[in-house]
């Protein structure tokens, strides 16, 4: 697995922990899929608190830590996971 991006779209240079590496082994998410959700999401990236966004697509989405302690001049996707369909009404 490729665990290290050079100038990904809106993020620059992009290193894949060994967690999220093992998130994606254990939630059957393939190299592709991952790929295509990091330099390709449906939308814009979300923040999710200082230094944290996500992006997603297809149900899939990436954690990225915006400065990532030590700092090594690359985002850090934390984690990778499958998110759950909302459930909605219908009458």
């Amino acid at each position: 697995m490729e665990h290290f991006y050079r100038d990904v779209p809106g993020l620059g240079n992009v290193a894949v922990s060994r967690h999220a590496q093992e998130q994606m082994q254990k939630g059957d998410i393939s190299e592709s899929l991952f790929q295509k959700v990091l330099l390709s999401p449906t939308g814009s990236d979300i923040p999710d608190g200082q230094d944290v966004i996500w992006r997603e697509r297809e149900g899939i989405r990436i954690v990225i830590l915006i400065d990532p302690t030590p700092n090594r001049g690359a985002k850090l996707v934390k984690t990778v996971y499958r998110v759950q369909q909302q459930a909605s009404a219908h009458r």
